[in-house]
């Protein structure tokens, strides 16, 4: 990681940097110039409060998506707030029992995702 961030080649640079190459361009990332602190904090503050809403959306809509072969319900409005929350400041507080409570797609596209993404912006601020 530490290469990674210092900007030095690593062993998977031949196989990744063509798909980062393609990541940017479709994102219009310009990899060459610096955000200033205005843009970083809108651009993080964005990409938490819509990783906040689709695990909201998620839980709330889990009964009518796939992957719920339990038929498990909406989840609550509070306890879906609660836990989109939680899992987007990566402290992941449950009030619930996740199989009990959230359906396969809700637990890996909602919760498992937010575990990553909510550490990766920890780390890149």
């Amino acid at each position: 990681m530490a290469r990674v961030y210092q900007g030095q080649h690593t062993f998977l640079d031949p196989v990744l940097r063509p798909v980062e190459k393609l990541i940017y361009r479709l994102c219009g990332v310009k990899p060459d110039e610096e955000m200033n602190w205005k843009i970083y904090a809108i651009a993080m503050l964005l990409f938490n409060v819509l990783g906040i809403l689709m695990v909201y959306a998620l839980q709330r809509l889990q009964a009518f998506l796939p992957l719920n072969p339990q038929g498990f319900g909406a989840v609550s409005p509070d306890s879906s707030w609660n836990t989109a929350i939680s899992f987007a400041t990566n402290t992941n507080w449950q009030g619930y029992g996740g199989e009990t409570t959230m359906s396969y797609l809700t637990q890996m596209a909602a919760l498992t995702t937010q575990n990553f993404v909510s550490a990766a912006t920890g780390m890149a601020f």
